[in-house]
């Protein structure tokens, strides 16, 4: 399974759509809870020039209205995220006037294999 496929597994039970980052990003019509997410890789653990494993940086957006009280949500979020099998996150709230957004930043790791 993916780590995008992952994420998606992990957050959909929430019942909040759940779109790369990309998706997102032109819409006019957003839904009022939401998740986004954008994934980088490098490869880590090397040994004759070549990597061990591929280390994933996952960041998760939540959005959800300003009035709405999210801790509980946020709280699930990340157990969630740690449930299937990314770092424990590191969350921060970057909600502003328009309303609640939370950042949540964890890594993933995938074994390279040989071709």
């Amino acid at each position: 399974m993916s780590v995008e496929s992952r994420i998606v597994a992990a957050l959909a039970p929430f019942g909040d759509p759940v779109e790369a980052a990309l998706l997102y990003a032109a819409a006019q019509d957003l839904p009022p809870r939401y998740y986004t997410f954008s994934c980088s890789s490098y490869g880590d653990d090397f040994g004759d020039d070549e990597p061990g494993c591929e280390r994933w940086l996952v960041s998760v957006h939540f959005f959800a209205p300003l009035d709405e009280n999210v801790t509980a949500q946020v709280k699930k979020t990340k157990a969630a995220l740690f449930e299937a099998g990314f770092t424990w996150p590191h969350s921060e709230d970057a909600s502003d006037q328009d309303g609640r957004h939370f950042v949540f930043e964890c890594e993933a790791v995938e074994r390279v294999e040989e071709a």
